[in-house]
């Protein structure tokens, strides 16, 4: 071989490994420009260490949350980044481990931080470098801590709420209730009521009004507003307003949870109030000397059988009742003898009346009795029995006196008499007033 191919081949060789340089050369960039690629289009920090721990990289990311620059990082030590007093090691291995520190920013803010380490290994498995991810925990933590100040809300709420908060399973036994729980329920203490053995099935005095909330439940899901008797420690009755869901569980049972609220001053002041309601009624169409009913009942009630009596055709009587000498007692004993003396009349009247009759204090010493269903000659007869007895009782013998007392009667029938109200009271009126003039102490009725 002459020494000009020898040269030619030399040359030929040189742009061979000139090439290949240049490709391998390509080939590095590109990759580099991967990895910076890769590194730099990650959220969370990132530092590449040599064998000794000493910074050699950084990514874009890790330079935005601290505020350094690339050259503050390259040449130094991870650890002086951040406070060794503050490390917390989550986990460990040869070849990985994680903890938690607080990272010093450059304007001087702490920044938590996660650090996730893992070591580089070449062929040999010699260390080569580490790969640490930074990870800033800033919302995660204040998340965390605001999760702790609401569980600190809720706890405070939950032990100082005025409601009973509950969380029971279905078959009555206590999961958790809260202090106002216990107290509505006149226990000591949330101890002493999650003690209890029967759990919350000894709170019922009847056994269904539990088995028909918890049909309510498993129907709706919910209910609001409802109302229980519950059964207090010392055995006495309270009535709660309650708001209940139940949950259901895959296994086991379901749970109920809600708040109730003590009803029973409401339920109380409510009773007093119908109570109050009817006494005002009963005020309305009552005397309130006699007890007997007033005049605003009487025409409302004939008005009532009028319009009766042409459906049933029943005819009822009407009788006026006025006292005999009645101002001779008055005058001997006195208006309040004589007020009493009334009211022990009208209770002859009641004794000698049964449902549906019933009597009337029409002013001063006069009455007027109502008989629905009777005729003139059943009227008549009960009237003799009225009179019977007014004769036959002594009045004001309670004050110390023994007083007889009579009346006169007239006695008016509907529709046999008259076909309206005021021809009927004006008949037995007339009735009674014949009477009056012509002997006292009998009984009038209007002629045929």
């Amino acid at each position: 071989m002459n020494s000009s191919t020898s040269t030619e081949q030399l040359l030929q060789q040189i742009a061979s490994l000139k090439k290949a340089l240049k490709e391998c050369r390509a080939q590095k960039k590109q990759a580099e420009d991967k990895y910076r690629r890769v590194i730099d289009s990650r959220f969370e920090g990132f530092m590449l260490l040599d064998g000794d721990r000493v910074i050699i990289e950084v990514n874009k990311a890790l330079l935005k949350i601290s505020g350094y620059e690339r050259d503050d990082f390259i040449g130094h030590a991870v650890d002086q980044f951040y406070h060794k007093t503050s490390l917390t090691f989550y986990s460990a291995s040869p070849d990985h481990f994680s903890f938690e520190a607080l990272f010093r920013a450059r304007d001087g803010r702490l920044i938590p931080m996660l650090f996730s380490r893992s070591t580089l290994h070449d062929e040999k498995n010699q260390i080569t470098g580490y790969m640490v991810f930074l990870t800033d925990l800033t919302d995660l933590k204040e998340t965390q801590e605001e999760l702790k100040r609401a569980e600190h809300r809720y706890r405070n709420m939950y032990q100082n709420a005025v409601q009973g908060m509950f969380q029971i399973r279905q078959s009555g036994e206590f999961i958790r209730v809260n202090p106002a729980y216990a107290r509505i329920l006149g226990y000591d203490s949330v101890d002493e009521i999650l003690a209890l053995k029967e759990g919350a099935i000894k709170f019922y005095f009847k056994s269904e009004d539990r088995a028909r909330l918890i049909r309510a439940l498993q129907k709706k899901g919910m209910v609001e507003n409802h109302e229980l008797r519950l059964k207090r420690k010392d055995g006495k009755p309270i009535w709660v307003l309650t708001n209940i869901r139940m949950i259901e569980r895959e296994h086991g049972d379901a749970v109920l949870e809600g708040i109730m609220v003590d009803n029973t001053k409401k339920k109380t002041l409510e009773k007093e109030l119908r109570r109050d309601r009817k006494k005002f009624r009963n005020l309305a169409i009552h005397d309130n000397l006699t007890g007997l009913f007033n005049t605003r009942y009487l025409y409302q009630t004939l008005d009532n059988l009028i319009a009766e009596n042409k459906l049933t055709r029943k005819p009822f009587s009407l009788v006026f009742m006025d006292m005999d000498n009645f101002k001779r007692v008055v005058d001997t004993y006195g208006h309040l003898n004589g007020s009493l003396a009334l009211k022990e009349v009208a209770h002859t009247i009641k004794n000698c009346i049964k449902r549906p009759c019933f009597g009337v204090a029409y002013g001063g010493d006069e009455f007027v009795i109502v008989m629905p269903g009777f005729d003139n000659s059943e009227a008549t007869e009960l009237v003799e029995l009225i009179r019977y007895e007014m004769v036959h009782t002594t009045y004001l013998s309670k004050a110390g006196y023994h007083v007889h007392l009579a009346a006169s009667f007239g006695v008016a029938t509907f529709p046999d008499d008259t076909d309206n109200r005021d021809g009927l009271l004006a008949l037995a009126d007339q009735a009674m007033c014949h009477i009056k003039q012509t002997g006292k102490g009998l009984i009038g009725t209007t002629p045929s």
